[in-house]
């Protein structure tokens, strides 16, 4: 192992504060690989004195061991990944791509779900099949990933998804697809409208695929972040598609994360700090790298009522005492969303007892020094859902007049679960429109239109990310797992030819 590093702080390339390892606290300085196989992207090593990290596509990944793809719910690993020492080795070596591909290439399902049924699924789990329908993911991957500035965010979501392992739950691909209409998506960037202005970047714990961070960088004041996950995919579908011009790390630690104190202007985790099983310790280091100690928890879950997606919630008093005495305020989602339906933000002046609160399931907590923050945002200057490009919302159902060429967009909730979680989008948003095919595709576009204000009062237009999703009604690139598994293994047999007539005297 190196341990001269050829710069002595991080390159600004991949974060823009200094990353520290988090086992020895050292700075961690970066060596750029050889060869650099994707446009935009940066693939290298960081090291220090005890440890050696892999920068994939300029995600750095400071983990140690496996780098599997874990259930956002659990710690339970739903793909098992490459180790970082083989990232390593595959960013070193000729072909730097091929760490990527190891860290996308997630094996297909097996037919008609046989590998989990007795005294079928032998040859599926445990014979050629899963070496020989891995082999082909990894070319499909390959191949995808030479048509990347073609495709979306979605082309991906759906390929983990809905084409991947029987252990992944398919209804994430909604949970997270779906996600820029929903109530606690509004509640949430209503919420953030308190964090600190002008101040440096922020740091989004637990930031999935980045849908926080994108609103942040395209919102009136817009702010910075470096989004902080330990499932890889998650980052690189963030970095590439939905908010690029912000940045990544991959790290699993909730007591040490890779970075110095006060790094950044306040440290924000939404939608997940209530799974987390070392509460205590994420709170301590969430203030640690904070200015003022600043800490914004938006969605926690209220141990007090059903349903739990944890044992580890909490009740409104016990989040409020991993503060260890720091001046705070409390929220709930319930009212941050009839406020932003009413066009005010949120309401922090007057401070609230754990108390007002026994009733109320999702919870948001702010805690700072500085306590400038606690403030009431009386009115929005327009609806913080329409910063960004405005696209169609993909809760619709694109269907289409025979005779006359009309759109018609249908609300229609993808599962029942999704219904059941988000059961207060049919309150605000359109059951269904109707338009003529110019006002359809200029909508697909981006491109204002004169019923643009009116889509957008009723959530069928919202901001979204340019290259986020297929204009609605259009196919996958690939219909089928077994479509994408042919195309790739047919990838994979010419990569194999090439490399052997390479090699030929």
């Amino acid at each position: 192992m190196s341990t001269t590093p050829t710069e002595s702080t991080t390159d600004p390339r991949l974060a823009p504060i200094d990353l520290v390892c988090p086992e020895c606290r050292e700075t961690l300085a970066f060596t750029p690989a050889s060869t650099q196989p994707l446009e935009g992207g940066i693939f290298g090593v960081l090291a220090c004195q005890c440890s050696e990290y892999p920068v994939v596509d300029g995600i750095p990944v400071i983990r140690q061991g496996q780098v599997d793809v874990q259930d956002h719910m659990t710690e339970r690993a739903e793909v098992d990944g490459p180790t970082v020492a083989r990232l390593v080795e595959l960013i070193r070596g000729d072909d730097p791509l091929e760490s990527l591909v190891e860290l996308l290439a997630f094996p297909p399902p097996t037919p008609m779900n046989l590998g989990s049924r007795p005294g079928v699924r032998l040859p599926f789990t445990r014979g050629p099949w899963p070496h020989l329908a891995h082999e082909a993911r990894r070319g499909e991957v390959r191949a995808l990933l030479g048509e990347i500035d073609s495709l979306t965010a979605q082309d991906w979501m759906e390929l983990c998804y809905e084409r991947s392992s029987d252990r992944i739950n398919g209804e994430l691909f909604p949970y997270f697809f779906i996600r820029f209409g929903q109530p606690r998506y509004l509640s949430s960037i209503s919420f953030l409208e308190s964090l600190p202005k002008n101040s440096g970047p922020i740091l989004d714990m637990a930031c999935g695929f980045g849908h926080i961070m994108y609103h942040l960088s395209v919102r009136k004041n817009p702010i910075d972040s470096v989004g902080l996950d330990r499932n890889f995919f998650q980052l690189w579908v963030a970095r590439r598609y939905i908010a690029p011009d912000q940045s990544y790390v991959c790290s699993g630690r909730l007591d040490s994360l890779p970075f110095a104190d006060d790094a950044f202007s306040a440290s924000v985790c939404t939608d997940a700090f209530h799974l987390f099983p070392t509460q205590q310790e994420a709170m301590d280091e969430l203030r640690r790298i904070a200015k003022a100690d600043t800490v914004l928890l938006d969605r926690i879950g209220n141990a007090e009522l059903e349903p739990h997606d944890t044992d580890q919630e909490r009740d409104p008093a016990g989040y409020v005492s991993l503060l260890r005495g720091a001046p705070w305020r409390l929220a709930c989602e319930d009212e941050l969303f009839e406020n932003y339906r009413a066009g005010r933000g949120v309401q922090l002046a007057t401070p609230r007892p754990p108390e007002d609160f026994t009733g109320r399931k999702w919870l948001a907590l702010i805690s700072s020094r500085d306590e400038s923050l606690f403030v009431d945002v009386d009115a929005f200057d327009g609806p913080p859902h329409g910063a960004g490009t405005l696209q169609i919302n993909p809760i619709y159902r694109v269907e289409r007049d025979e005779s006359t060429d009309d759109v018609h967009l249908r609300f229609e909730f993808p599962s029942t679960w999704y219904a059941f979680e988000n059961s207060m989008m049919i309150s605000y948003t359109s059951a269904g429109e109707w338009m003529d095919p110019k006002t359809f595709d200029a909508l697909c576009e981006g491109l204002e239109t004169d019923r643009t204000p009116y889509y957008l009062r009723r959530f069928v237009v919202l901001g979204m990310p340019p290259r986020y999703a297929r204009k609605p009604g259009t196919p996958p690139r690939f219909r089928s797992v077994a479509a994408g598994l042919r195309h790739g293994a047919r990838e994979r047999l010419t990569t194999v030819a090439r490399q052997v007539g390479s090699h030929r005297p």
